[in-house]
């Protein structure tokens, strides 16, 4: 490859992983790759190793020495970088000759509509909703799941985590899903209070396929878990959508959560053009592409 050809590198993190993408100025990708999760809010170590790691990799995936990262102009949506100045110090550490950081939410709008009026719902790991109104975008949510991202896998497991010590305590009823849980931390209480006060969002989150498995089983605590989850969304998709816009879910968990919206959002609903990590490398060509970098 020409070693004077200007490249673009789309990055897509979140808290389950990051994807990066190596395009030319006319989109073309030269090479892809996927390592482990990126919130910087999180786990900003963790999240900068993974950043380098698999920009590094699609360098040596498109044949490119080593040395050619510092030549990538860069545009990197990541989890986290709207809390802080996390995406500034994020930024601060990176090789890239220059670069621009948002939230993954903004990669993943310009993926699914481009430059359309729509509504993205962002459900994986955390929970974002962005959405462009008139040529305005705006975000709700995205806030973590301590105090936020309704219906995200971590905030489905932090709640499946809070039933099984109701249950333990007889405040609430039991189910075969609370029972089964509570065997995995060896029926000891405690052992489910010390997960919980070290465990990251992913770590939570690996409790959310478990929940819709026994959900369609008809579990009553699952049933529950997802019913407040549905809820949830709806109840904000009821203030940011209009009658008339489109509409995404996307994540690990939107494809689950749009099968069982009600039929008016079901109705509205259309699949993205294209996916994160694309919108990412779409975002690099167009703040770097023509002239340098676009405040």
């Amino acid at each position: 490859m020409n070693m004077g050809t200007t490249l673009f590198l789309g990055v897509d993190g979140g808290g389950t992983g990051c994807r990066a993408s190596l395009r030319t100025a006319d989109g073309n990708e030269l090479a892809s790759a996927r390592t482990g999760p990126a919130n910087i809010v999180t786990d900003f170590q963790g999240s900068l190793d993974n950043i380098l790691s698999v920009a590094r990799e699609v360098i040596s995936k498109a044949g490119l020495p080593e040395e050619a990262i510092s030549d990538v102009s860069a545009f990197l949506g990541l989890a986290g970088s709207n809390i802080g100045d996390a995406g500034e110090r994020i930024r601060s550490k990176l090789p890239f000759r220059q670069c621009r950081i948002e939230t993954d939410a903004v990669a993943a709008l310009q993926g699914a509509i481009g430059e359309e009026d729509g509504v993205v719902a962002i459900i994986g790991t955390g929970t974002v909703y962005i959405y462009r109104l008139n040529g305005v975008v705006r975000t709700a949510g995205g806030w973590g799941f301590m105090v936020g991202d309704l219906a995200s896998g971590a905030w489905l497991g932090r709640l499946l985590l809070e039933k099984v010590l109701l249950t333990y305590d007889g405040i609430h009823s039991g189910s075969d899903l609370t029972k089964n849980v509570l065997q995995e931390f060896e029926n000891n209480p405690q052992t489910v209070v010390e997960y919980a006060q070290t465990a990251r969002p992913g770590e939570f989150g690996r409790f959310a396929p478990i929940i819709f498995e026994y959900a369609e089983m008809r579990d009553p605590i699952a049933l529950e878990i997802v019913r407040r989850a549905v809820t949830d969304i709806e109840e904000t998709l009821d203030v940011i959508l209009p009658s008339s816009c489109r509409f995404c879910m996307l994540g690990g968990l939107g494809g689950i959560y749009s099968a069982m919206l009600s039929k008016h959002y079901r109705e509205q609903l259309s699949e993205p053009d294209h996916d994160a990590v694309t919108g990412a490398a779409q975002l690099a060509i167009r703040y770097f592409g023509m002239s340098g970098e676009i405040a």
